[in-house]
């Protein structure tokens, strides 16, 4: 499964442009270390990770940009987009009665999908936007512009 979504990645870089392609080569390497880690709420390391924690290290790493550290902090410090609108890197926000902040977020990839550490017993993975408690919680999104 991961490499199949990785590979549709690239595909849909070569088609998207030049950006794209930046962020599909570097999220193919950053999705590889990260997918299947421990979802543990304030973790930062491959030993566990949060929601917002993973999003900042990404930002970071692909894109070597500070984000701040919690899922309302993202969304107030980013730029609000259109659902409709997203691109590959945008930040996908979410309600959530699974966490303490009653926040949770990931970071979208293209056609429906984001990746994100979703809660306590899961593994950072790629879902879709259209899962039931994905569309009924969804918040919003926001980019970060560099």
């Amino acid at each position: 499964m991961k490499k199949l979504i990785l590979c549709i990645l690239i595909f849909k870089a070569s088609i998207i442009g030049a950006q794209t392609v930046k962020f599909d080569s570097s999220f193919s390497q950053f999705s590889k270390k990260w997918i299947g880690t421990p979802y543990l709420f304030g973790g930062k390391t491959t030993r566990g990770i949060d929601c917002s924690q993973l999003n900042k290290r990404l930002y970071q790493e692909i894109y070597n940009l500070a984000i701040p550290d919690v899922c309302y902090k993202q969304f107030n410090a980013s730029v609000r987009v259109n659902r409709d609108s997203l691109i590959p890197g945008d930040l996908v926000f979410f309600r959530s009665k699974k966490s303490p902040s009653g926040w949770h977020c990931g970071c979208y990839i293209g056609s429906d999908l984001f990746l994100h550490a979703p809660a306590r017993g899961e593994r950072v993975k790629i879902s879709s936007l259209y899962e039931p408690q994905y569309r009924t919680n969804y918040r919003g999104a926001g980019r970060f512009i560099f």
